[in-house]
């Protein structure tokens, strides 16, 4: 869901590598669980990847981006603990 919000804050179209979101998942949790992500949030057709760029397929309300980026921290440290 953060990943939408950070999408949707950036107009709902943004590279991969650009989305802080998207390399706090590969960071912490590896390329196999962020490419495992993506590929569900694919199959739920809620994002299209077009080339180097992912974008929404449908409307998702964008947050605070300071809040999203502490929410994003906040649910990597538990994923680890």
């Amino acid at each position: 869901m953060l990943l939408l919000r950070e999408l949707a804050y950036r107009g709902g179209r943004a590279k991969l590598r650009y989305l802080k979101t998207y390399r706090a998942i590969l960071e912490w949790g590896g390329e196999d669980y962020a490419s495992y992500i993506l590929n569900r949030l694919k199959e739920g057709s809620l994002v299209k990847v077009e080339g180097d760029y992912v974008a929404l397929t449908g409307r998702v309300q964008p947050g605070n981006p300071i809040k999203l980026a502490e929410e994003a921290r906040a649910l990597l440290i538990r994923e680890r603990s």
